[in-house]
């Protein structure tokens, strides 16, 4: 079956070699990392082998911070290598996560690149957060008597339905990892049925329900508001990691808002950074006076715009605690969500769309505890944000509900921890 996914593979890369060449002269971000995801790369340097934490994107890294914090505490002497596949990725872990000696790009999937990068890394024990499945790359670890965890892991009912048809071959694949920690008792029972043996198999929650307080004080969040030229007091919607199709509906809203509240300003922030321009056009067809993020002026409260762009990376975690409404993108339109987690941590009252399927355990607990609002359209969206900055105490009672589901549903990290010390042994010796 390996014989059968590396032709096809091969296959694959030769026919769209001409689309993919043009794509990395035309697009930077197809050309970030390149040269280390072929696998050249340069080798582990010491004889201290590390721990390989793999997180895809920037939504994965951010999950990781708690649990890379809590792998360096428990095995200090342990190096940390941690890989991501996206731009944004690379760059929210090299701003955040601290503790990791070396950060690289994911390597591609074909047998003779990850025979290599493997052979250069020399890693103690390899964690893949939610679902990452590379089967040349996981065959070459279990060659190496390398452990390998799955932790938070994931199966949406749509890749379940895609797994199933090929679990003759992923039933291989998932053999060789050693410990496969899902978030729920659903997500245990699709990998099960996939192939995966039942007795590596367990539930061990979301990791993301770990998500940490970010490290902002309240003189930073006063320093924060100024910058953006917000009043102590003044109502601030936030519209985060927004999607095609999704600003146009926010723009609604808050043109909406602003017919109440005159002094409402909207921070929006688009989930795909090479999309700032395309929304800022969308803004500047709007007829709405905004600024972008990078270009406000030491006195922005001067400039008279009501809407902020935030055109940076790194910067709306923070930004959320200054929110009095949040709406998480990807949700109105069938991305399928991204963490409403984050400003659920700050005790901010979070509305997102119907297509939530990838954060759907989440979701469902939000709802279930009066801790979230999920909307269908502009004016079920409309109302509902109307309706919270009408009403100070609904925004209070939504944002503690959500606080204490996070608090409630923690202890994923904990469990992880403890698993990866069986493997490696007590205190990583």
């Amino acid at each position: 079956m390996y014989t059968i996914y590396n032709i096809l593979l091969a296959s694959i890369s030769i026919f769209f070699a001409p689309l993919a060449c043009a794509a990395l002269l035309a697009r930077k971000k197809y050309r970030a990392g390149f040269l280390e995801k072929c696998g050249l790369l340069k080798p582990w340097v010491g004889d201290a082998r590390p721990i390989w934490v793999h997180a895809v994107s920037v939504g994965e890294v951010m999950a990781a911070v708690p649990l890379i914090r809590e792998i360096k505490q428990r095995f200090p002497d342990i190096p940390l290598l941690v890989s991501t596949i996206t731009e944004t990725g690379h760059q929210t872990a090299q701003r955040h996560i601290s503790q990791a000696d070396r950060i690289i790009y994911f390597p591609y999937d074909y047998a003779f690149i990850v025979r290599g990068v493997v052979r250069a890394i020399r890693p103690r024990a390899f964690i893949m957060l939610e679902t990452e499945i590379w089967p040349n790359f996981l065959r070459e670890l279990s060659r190496r008597t390398i452990p390998v965890l799955m932790i938070s892991g994931r199966i949406s009912e749509r890749s379940f339905k895609n797994y199933k048809i090929f679990s003759f071959f992923f039933k291989q694949v998932l053999a060789h990892i050693d410990h496969l920690c899902m978030q729920t008792a659903d997500d245990a029972q699709r990998i099960i049925s996939i192939g995966a043996p039942r007795g590596r198999v367990q539930v061990g929650g979301n990791i993301k329900f770990d998500l940490q307080v970010p490290p902002i004080t309240l003189q930073e969040q006063e320093r924060l508001r100024s910058e953006f030229g917000f009043a102590p007091n003044q109502n601030v919607f936030i519209a985060g990691s927004t999607h095609r199709g999704e600003e146009e509906i926010v723009l609604d809203v808050f043109v909406a808002l602003r017919k109440r509240f005159s002094d409402a300003m909207l921070i929006l922030a688009p989930r795909h950074p090479e999309r700032f321009d395309e929304v800022e056009a969308l803004l500047r067809q709007s007829g709405l006076a905004y600024a972008r993020r990078t270009s406000l002026s030491a006195a922005p409260q001067a400039q008279g715009f009501s809407v902020i762009l935030l055109d940076t990376i790194g910067e709306l975690s923070k930004s959320y605690s200054m929110g009095t409404i949040v709406f998480i993108g990807g949700s109105l339109v069938p991305v399928g969500g991204h963490n409403v987690l984050e400003p659920a941590v700050f005790g901010k009252p979070v509305i997102f769309g119907r297509y939530m399927h990838n954060f759907r355990e989440i979701a469902r607990m939000l709802l279930q505890k009066h801790a979230g609002i999920q909307v269908t359209g502009v004016e079920q969206f409309t109302a509902q944000a109307l309706r919270l900055m009408e009403n100070p105490d609904a925004c209070r009672e939504i944002g503690n509900n959500a606080f204490r589901v996070i608090q409630e549903n923690s202890g994923a990290v904990r469990r992880s921890i403890d698993m990866l010390e069986a493997v490696l042994g007590e205190k990583g010796q």
